[in-house]
């Protein structure tokens, strides 16, 4: 018996996000889907775009630290942590895809099945 996963229609929403009216359920599947897959790709983009802020910024601090020990410490901290937060980025997104590879979902078309009530 294969097991199967639901996209339940919701009579509320319009057609294209799933709604029960005029419409296929099926799409509403395909709409929830994307919307998660963008939600998924702008999460690791804010999370890029943040580290790569969050390095300029300590590299800034270095420069004009100006032999200021305690300045120089919070630079290189801050240096450090970005580093370690593109680490954490860069394997979140490499458990995602490797994750993604063993169940069969691509990022950009993740396709959540639907059950049709007729």
């Amino acid at each position: 018996m294969e097991k199967v996963f639901a996209q339940i229609c919701n009579p509320a929403l319009p057609s294209q996000l799933g709604g029960c009216g005029g419409g296929s359920v099926e799409q509403g599947g395909k709409v929830v889907g994307g919307l998660i897959s963008g939600i998924v790709g702008i999460v690791f983009l804010f999370g890029f775009l943040l580290t790569l802020a969050y390095l300029l910024t300590g590299g800034m601090q270095w420069i004009t630290s100006q032999g200021d020990k305690t300045a120089l410490e919070s630079a290189r901290n801050k240096i450090t942590h970005a580093i370690m937060g593109l680490v954490i980025v860069a394997s979140a997104y490499a458990i995602f895809k490797l994750i993604g590879n063993f169940f069969g979902i691509e990022l950009p078309n993740i396709k959540i099945p639907t059950i049709s009530g007729q």
